[in-house]
């Protein structure tokens, strides 16, 4: 089980290319950037499932733009940088990732790395077992019974994904039925969206049941029944 579309961030061009070689061989999705500020350029953060990233790099540091990273997304981390270390460890991982590698390192490390985080989070008790959705008091149950109160945008953007579950639901037709102002590229949603999931995080103890789908929307990741 492996991410659709990584991103890997490095000043290294050869580390670059053989990484992108040794992935695209193995039939996995893979843009490369040499600098934090050509990935900020790109402009689409939410478009990548993981992140391999240098924390030594030119211009904006690596741990800087993890932090920018978790500001937009939770998708897998994974830092791979020869800055040595108990410093360069806990600022990584404090700022966001999920696993820090040091250089230098076989590819199939990484590969394995990559899989072992992506696995772990796609298997936690959300994904697979049963969350409830109160209606009335717009009130979302973890299945360890854990809860958050969710704003009315908020349990609209639920409500529709639940009634369409388990098929996605576009960014157009949860625009509408949340009432959220689409913006440029739908930006104004994405930002709702990734609000919503680190709240459901925060106050329910673990992962959020839902999944971006890439080009198509989102959808959940786990049943959730109304009540």
């Amino acid at each position: 089980m492996m991410p659709d579309h990584f991103c890997v961030v490095d000043d290294d061009s050869d580390f670059l290319a053989f990484l992108g070689e040794y992935t695209s061989a193995r039939g996995l999705n893979t843009s490369r950037f040499a600098s934090a500020e050509a990935l900020l350029q790109h402009g689409h953060i939410e478009a990548f499932d993981f992140f391999i990233l240098d924390l030594g790099l030119p211009g904006t540091d690596g741990v800087d733009l993890i932090s920018m990273i978790r500001a937009k997304s939770s998708a897998g981390i994974l830092v791979v940088s020869g800055r040595m270390g108990p410093d360069a460890f806990n600022s990584a991982l404090n700022a966001g990732a999920d696993m820090f590698v040091n250089k230098p390192v076989r590819f199939d490390q990484i590969y394995n790395a990559v899989q072992t985080i992506y696995r772990r989070s796609r298997s936690k008790d959300a994904h697979g077992t049963t969350w409830t959705l109160e209606r009335g008091t717009r009130t979302l149950i973890a299945p360890q019974q854990t809860s958050t109160v969710l704003s009315e945008t908020e349990h609209a953007i639920m409500q529709k994904l639940q009634i369409s579950s388990p098929a996605p639901v576009s960014r157009e037709e949860l625009a509408e039925a949340s009432g959220v102002i689409p913006g440029t590229d739908f930006r104004n949603l994405d930002a709702a969206i990734f609000r919503l999931r680190r709240k459901i995080e925060r106050e329910t103890q673990g992962p959020a049941p839902l999944r971006t789908e890439r080009g198509r929307g989102y959808s959940l990741a786990a049943s959730i029944q109304l009540r």
